[in-house]
């Protein structure tokens, strides 16, 4: 039977659905993941097929992995390996950075929370995908920002930063995952709040280095 068919996928969705806490029936799966009830129904039984992005939904929905749900992980590691270019991208110009919209606040907020969320779940795929977009968007919000608001911008930059790293570390980016300790190490000062460099076990990967700031600090 190859790995990853209809019936082996189908299996392990409907494993985790049963194994969350509290349970989930497959109707509260098919609306966490937006997905038709009748096409949970039919991937279960082994019926059909699933795309990346159903696949993708479903394991969000789940709180897990995209590569827990099928038995051939490398396609999923595939993908995080080829969104990691734009995250490279994303913090080359941290410095400097470009314009573009900034959400409020207290979305910025979430959307790194949300980070945090899928690395204690070790979500990568979510991460890699996520995160390139919101490392361009903190610089932006720290840009000419008062004091108080920058400070929050630099703590939410090193908190986006460890998720990522997570994401570099895992799949073998040791250059990508020492800038992003760096730059971590960079934005603590600016935060105000030596515990986040302290609190992150990848700080201890590598030495301090002297970072220019763009937070004001």
């Amino acid at each position: 039977m190859p790995p990853n068919t209809p019936g082996s996928v189908g299996r392990r969705i409907a494993y985790y659905r049963a194994a969350a806490r509290p349970r989930m029936t497959q109707q509260q799966l098919a609306e966490a993941a937006h997905v038709a009830l009748g096409t949970i129904r039919k991937i279960e039984q082994g019926e059909r097929g699933v795309t990346d992005d159903t696949l993708d939904a479903i394991a969000a929905a789940l709180g897990v992995d995209p590569s827990r749900l099928v038995a051939d992980r490398e396609h999923v590691s595939s993908r995080v390996r080829d969104a990691l270019p734009a995250l490279s991208a994303a913090i080359a110009a941290y410095d400097v950075p470009d314009d573009g919209p900034v959400r409020p606040l207290p979305e910025l907020r979430s959307a790194v929370a949300q980070t945090t969320a899928w690395r204690l779940s070790a979500q990568y795929l979510q991460i890699a995908r996520a995160v390139p977009d919101l490392l361009a968007e903190l610089p932006r919000a720290a840009a000419g920002s008062p004091p108080e608001r920058a400070r929050e911008v630099a703590a939410l930059l090193v908190t986006a930063y460890r998720s990522a790293d997570a994401v570099a570390y895992k799949y073998g980016a040791r250059d990508l995952s020492a800038r992003l300790v760096e730059l971590m190490r960079w934005a603590a000062p600016a935060a105000q709040d030596p515990l986040l460099t302290a609190a992150s076990p990848a700080a201890a990967r590598n030495p301090p280095r002297t970072v220019s700031s763009v937070c004001g600090g």
